[in-house]
């Protein structure tokens, strides 16, 4: 027994020891460099690739056997371009377990790996990649036949200590579109890599492309694969990146989730997930059903309170100027995911803005189409917080001397509405507010949607209560074509016009209710190619108002007492009971309107007021003008009828001519005047009325003509008449008595 013990231990010494020898004979007689056209020849029959293997085939004995490559490139076919490139690489097994018949891989290390992919119209680089002749490949099932019938004895490696690729390039261009990707400094480190247990494996790379956009980033996880079920779990991950290009200042993100994506079962879920990036935080689960079919997305997610202008600063970008400080410094999320199959919804959707909160849901409808659909609600906002400060510059005046034509040489020419992204679009919308405030004005109740197919977007509400009244508004915009087209309906209802007139003048100009109606169209994509096509009509109520700074009335006495000027001597005639010649202003600077009515229409920057029809508390008036509403020029001619000039019977359903000029932004005071040739005129028909009767009562003699001196010359003509007739008269009776 003792002999045959020795003889074994004798005989499993010498196996060693022969393999020793020979793995000694294989790494230092036999030199792997005359492998090399062998190699190349197989590269390039098999995968049309001309390979250059520039550095030297070296073995590798001791602690492992493995052999290494030095810098190799490798070009399509006879193409000058490099397709890819290493510097070097080496594949190693542990040398002990060999000699018991195992192999244990030691470890895999690519350096300086580089692809060029390349992206034409006649093709792809890549695509000829592989065999060229058309020669039956061996097929898949015949290959793992005949690989199992040649492999021997030695166990599959289940573990590598250490996969190692550093200092990997890949470039991706489309000569098509411009597209050009650079991923460089990619490097990648696993430990103890087996596909039955998880590892841990470390990535990091830098992402350019051709807007200058870079990423760098850094992965740090423990990677569980299951190859044959194409099953991966990341638990944990963490991510770090920095993000430069986007933004005026790069933008750290810091990304840690638990992920598992199941490709069997076509299912991704991402749990524990915290995302934080220029000072927000953001944390959730998300689960993800049918990744490459009906996708449905379920989870929550929900963002930490945070201060926009900080997230701002943090990324160099100037921050948002708001009247209040506090404005924008405490806005958070709540989301939860959801929806059907083929859709993307958050229901319920909680944003919080400071002290509003906009609820609701919204979402794609549908994937496939681009749907988008919302259904919200802001409860509450005070839009006064959220303007800009006020500055001490003076605004331009936009009265100098611009008249009805003017306005227009500062509208723009460049295009204006944005037509090749609103084709697409989709839209089924409402979003209702709750209550609103703005330079004092509030309003309530407010409900807007809006529609988008085709190119054609329609606002097809739009609601509200404001100023004691409420209004409505319809609106079509057609981008379908090739010019744009644009319609508007809306109605105003009793709304008190005194805030309206203070936010737009900046002056207390009037009070009253208001009421309009009006239908409006224009085409064109650019300011002024819109307000040159602007059409419209309106109709205008304005009841128990006041215009403060300008009295018609006295504007009117004013022009009458100028009138009288000029013909003394009939103040009394005139107007009863007002000897002295000149009648008495009102004390209010005001005027009071009962009840004004007008009808207009637009045509490109101009508001044809086609009537105008009021009831003063001192009279009427009527007329028609114009008023551009760019510059905000207006001209008026008004006739206006007193009731207290209307007791002459000289006067009575006279209608005096004023004029009405200047712009809303000017004195009021300054606005209207009469039409002093007009008043002329009354002057002249009520003083030839005047002295007519005068004659008449006093001589018997009734005068003709449109002035007072012609009807003295009719008259004396008359008298001179009647005095020759008596004369002749006289003669005859003395001659035939």
């Amino acid at each position: 027994m003792g002999r045959l013990l020795k003889i074994l231990l004798i005989t499993v010494v010498a196996i060693i020891l022969l393999l020793a020898i020979a793995v000694f004979v294989i790494t230092q007689v036999i030199d792997p460099n005359e492998f090399k056209p062998e190699i190349e020849k197989q590269a390039r029959e098999q995968a049309n690739l001309t390979l250059n293997i520039e550095g030297d085939l070296a073995w590798q004995f001791w602690p492992s056997l493995g052999v290494s490559i030095g810098r190799t490139e490798a070009r399509i076919a006879d193409q000058e371009a490099l397709f890819a490139a290493l510097n070097e690489a080496s594949l190693s097994v542990a040398v002990l377990p060999l000699l018991y018949g195992q192999v244990e891989m030691d470890g895999i290390r690519l350096a300086g790996v580089e692809v060029n992919l390349v992206d034409a119209p006649d093709g792809a680089n890549w695509e000829l990649i592989g065999p060229q002749s058309t020669a039956e490949a061996e097929t898949p099932e015949e290959a793992t036949s005949t690989a199992s019938a040649e492999s021997g004895s030695l166990d599959i490696p289940l573990t590598i200590p250490e996969v190692i690729v550093s200092d990997g390039k890949v470039r991706y261009r489309n000569t098509v579109d411009g597209t050009d990707i650079v991923v460089e400094h990619f490097n990648l480190s696993a430990q103890d890599v087996n596909l039955n247990e998880p590892f841990p494996l470390q990535m990091s790379l830098r992402y350019q492309d051709q807007s200058d956009m870079r990423v760098d980033m850094s992965l740090d996880t423990v990677l569980a694969a299951d190859i044959d079920n194409t099953h991966f779990v990341l638990n944990p991950m963490t991510l770090d990146a920095n993000i430069a290009g986007a933004t005026t200042m790069p933008v750290d993100v810091h990304l840690e989730q638990n992920l598992d994506v199941n490709l069997t079962d076509d299912t991704l879920s991402i749990k524990d997930l915290l995302l934080t990036a220029a000072g927000t935080e953001t944390r959730g689960n998300v689960d993800v059903k049918a990744l490459t079919g009906d996708l449905q997305v379920s989870g929550k997610l929900a963002t930490q309170p945070f201060d926009a202008n900080k997230v701002l600063q943090s990324i160099g970008e100037a921050p948002i100027e708001t009247t209040d400080s506090n404005a924008l410094s405490k806005i958070s999320l709540d989301a939860t995911l959801g929806g059907e199959p083929g859709s993307v919804m958050v229901k319920p959707l909680t944003l919080k803005l400071d002290n509003s909160t906009l609820s609701g849901s919204a979402g794609l409808a549908s994937l496939a189409s681009g749907k988008i659909v919302f259904d919200l609600l802001l409860d509450t906002i005070n839009l006064d917080g959220y303007m800009p400060p006020s500055t001490e510059e003076d605004s331009s005046d936009a009265a100098a001397g611009t008249g009805k034509a003017g306005g227009t040489a500062s509208l723009s020419t460049d295009e204006l509405i944005p037509v090749e992204t609103l084709r697409p679009l989709l839209i089924d919308g409402k979003f209702a507010i709750g209550s609103l405030s703005y330079d004092g004005i509030s309003a309530s109740d407010l409900k807007f949607a809006v529609t988008a197919q085709n190119g054609v977007i329609k606002l097809t509400q739009a609601t509200g209560k404001t100023l004691d009244g409420s209004f409505s508004a319809q609106a079509t915009l057609d981008a379908s074509g090739k010019t744009p087209k644009m319609t508007a309906s809306n109605t105003v209802t009793s709304v008190q016009i005194q805030p309206i007139a203070q936010m737009a003048l900046d002056d207390d100009l009037a009070k009253g209710l208001f009421s309009m109606t009006g239908n409006y169209s224009a085409s064109g994509n650019s300011e002024k190619a819109l307000m040159d096509s602007a059409k419209g009509t309106l109709d205008l109520n304005l009841s128990d108002a006041t215009v403060r700074g300008l009295n018609l009335y006295n504007t009117l006495v004013g022009g009458v007492n100028d009138m009288l000027g000029q013909f003394q001597g009939l103040a009394a005639a005139m107007i009863p009971g007002q000897e002295s010649g000149k009648l008495p202003s009102a004390l209010s600077e005001d005027t009071k309107i009962l009840d004004l009515n007008s009808k207009a229409r637009l045509d490109k920057n101009v508001a044809y007021l086609d009537s105008l029809d009021a009831v003063l508390s001192k009279g009427k008036i009527s007329g028609n003008g114009w008023m551009n509403i760019l510059n905000q020029d207006f001209d008026l001619k008004i006739g206006m009828q007193s009731p207290e000039l209307g007791t002459s019977k000289y006067l009575t359903d006279t209608t005096w001519p004023l004029r009405c000029e200047g712009n809303l932004e000017g004195d009021p005071a300054k606005w209207c005047g009469p039409d002093k040739s007009g008043f002329k005129d009354i002057g002249k028909q009520v003083a030839a009325k005047a002295t007519q009767d005068k004659l008449k009562d006093k001589l018997g003699i009734e005068g003709e003509g449109d002035t007072a001196e012609e009807v003295i010359k009719d008259a004396a003509k008359k008298k001179a008449k009647e005095e020759v007739d008596k004369q002749i008269q006289d003669g005859l009776k003395k001659l035939f008595n």
